[in-house]
């Protein structure tokens, strides 16, 4: 993510907020699995970059949504190629049952974690 300025910590809440994963601080923070005062603080240096906005909603003061800028727009749109490329070059090889099973085990340790996140 070198050419697009952002760190490995930088780049996923632009994506998020490109795909539409979320649209709050808490609700980005939840899909990072962050905690919100962590998320903040990467949203500040998100928008000194000005790729992100925060806007206070009008119905609750307490929920900041979160707007890409044109910028962070333009950002996000390159992210998701470099993910790919990253991810043909690391299952370079793979038989397509291979995937699969990965993609199987990989879904199953995300459930887990969801279902060990609700417990706490």
């Amino acid at each position: 993510m070198q050419p697009l300025e952002l760190t490995g910590m930088q780049w996923e809440p632009v994506l998020m907020l490109w795909l539409k994963r979320a649209d709050t601080v808490a609700g980005l923070a939840r899909v990072s699995q962050m905690g919100v005062a962590s998320m903040t603080r990467m949203l500040d240096r998100l928008e000194e970059k000005e790729l992100l906005r925060r806007e206070r909603s009008e119905l609750d003061r307490r929920v900041v949504n979160l707007h890409l800028t044109p910028k962070g727009k333009k950002a996000a749109s390159k992210i998701w190629p470099i993910v790919v490329e990253g991810m043909h070059v690391h299952l370079d090889g793979f038989k397509k049952e291979e995937l699969a099973l990965l993609n199987d085990l990989l879904g199953r340790m995300l459930a887990n974690g969801a279902r060990d996140a609700e417990k706490k």
